[in-house]
């Protein structure tokens, strides 16, 4: 069973709101959440609602008296957003995908019924909740917010009143299926990536931008099979 809180702190406001909070929090690694507030980067009582939401995700840890840092998913990130957004989007959605059951049922909801109207998909969802936990439901404002992120991400588009979903999610499944585990690592295999994102896009080969943005995220490997493209990688 899902673990799914009968009502989560979902921000509603824009990622690029989020996206200044997480540059300021690397930028000043131990900031107070009082310079944050001051800053006009968080809202709500206490801990903030971003900070309690990124803390939820795994973006951030907050330690003495409301300091705030960057976790190592936070700071890859981090690193991500000061080289290329593209790939900063894809990696925040797949953050959400992976911590977020409520993100993932929405976005799962939307793979398989859309498009669907807004109103039949908050239906949806929350019959999907309490099969899971009787007492779990999605209120309005956390379902427009995660709604409002899908869409800001690339990963949902809205029409007339229904959601379906975009080319960026077909990515991130691009990603799931290119994962081959290895004892306890996970190996992204670039050319099954490449490949996959080919027949969605084209002839785009996305293996030299890959390359280049996720140094520091994430460690290169040598794995079986040669790369064209460099023959010392071949996955990640």
């Amino acid at each position: 069973m899902l673990n799914i809180q009968r009502s989560i702190p979902i921000p509603r406001i824009s990622l690029e709101k989020l996206i200044n909070y997480m540059l300021t929090v690397g930028e000043n690694p131990g900031i107070d959440c009082s310079t944050i507030k001051e800053r006009g980067l968080d809202i709500g009582k206490g801990r903030g609602d971003i900070t309690r939401f990124f803390q939820r995700i795994g973006i951030v840890e907050v330690y003495g008296d409301c300091n705030i840092r960057l976790t190592d998913a936070g700071n890859a990130l981090y690193r991500a957003l000061n080289r290329d957004v593209a790939l900063s989007k894809m990696l925040f959605h797949l953050i959400l995908y992976r911590e977020l059951p409520h993100y993932r049922l929405l976005i799962n909801t939307i793979s398989e019924e859309g498009p669907v109207s807004i109103t039949e998909l908050h239906k949806l969802i929350n019959q999907r909740m309490r099969e899971l936990s009787p007492t779990a439901w999605l209120n309005e404002v956390a379902f427009k917010a995660l709604i409002g992120l899908a869409v800001d991400l690339g990963v949902v588009e809205v029409v007339n009143g229904e959601v379906n979903i975009r080319y960026a999610a077909s990515i991130s499944e691009c990603i799931r299926r290119a994962i081959a585990p290895i004892g306890n690592q996970k190996v992204l295999r670039l050319d099954d990536l490449s490949t996959c994102i080919k027949q969605l896009l084209g002839d785009i080969d996305i293996r030299q931008s890959l390359i280049n943005n996720l140094d520091g995220c994430v460690e290169p490997i040598i794995a079986p099979g040669p790369s064209v493209l460099d023959p010392r990688i071949s996955g990640y």
